[in-house]
C-alpha cells in the first residue's frame, strides 16, 4: 500500500498522562511511559471491550522517534477527542492494524469513534477506585 491511497480516518486522539502510579498501591510515580514522553499525541485505534482495561494506539515513540502500534493501559491516556488522522506514517501503522481478513478500515468511522469516546472515560473511572 503507497502513501497516495491512504485516505484520512476518524480516531480517538488522546495525550499520554504526565505522571502514573505504579508498584504496589501506586508508591511509585513513572513520568510517561517506557515507550511514549508525557504528552505525546496519540491516535486510539482500537481496543478491548470485554477487558476494559487497554487500547491499541499509534504514536510517535521517545526513541527513535518513529510512529509505532502499541497496546497500553486505557488510563495511561488523557484529553481524548474525536479527530481524522491526516499523518501519512501513522495512517500507514493504522491500516496496517487493519489490513486483516476478519477485519477492515471500514469499522473505524464516526460512530465507533463516539463510542470509544463514550466507554474510555468509564473504564478510567472504574480503574481508577482501588478494589
Amino acid at each position: 500500500m503507497n502513501n497516495t491511497t491512504l485516505e484520512p480516518v476518524w480516531t480517538v486522539v488522546a495525550n499520554i498522562v504526565e505522571n502514573r502510579k505504579v508498584g504496589p498501591g501506586g508508591s511509585e510515580t513513572h513520568i510517561g511511559t517506557k515507550l511514549f514522553s508525557p504528552g505525546t499525541k496519540v491516535y486510539v485505534i482500537d481496543w478491548f471491550p470485554g477487558t476494559c482495561e487497554d487500547v491499541v494506539v499509534v504514536g510517535l515513540s521517545r526513541k527513535p522517534k518513529r510512529f509505532i502500534k502499541l497496546i497500553i493501559r486505557a488510563n495511561w491516556i488523557e484529553n481524548l477527542r474525536a479527530k481524522l488522522c491526516y499523518t501519512p506514517a501513522a495512517l500507514q501503522k493504522i491500516y496496517n492494524h487493519f489490513d486483516t481478513e476478519d477485519d477492515s478500515i471500514d469499522r473505524l468511522n464516526e460512530d465507533f469513534v463516539e463510542e470509544m469516546l463514550t466507554a474510555i472515560p468509564l473504564w478510567q473511572e472504574n480503574m481508577a477506585q482501588p478494589y
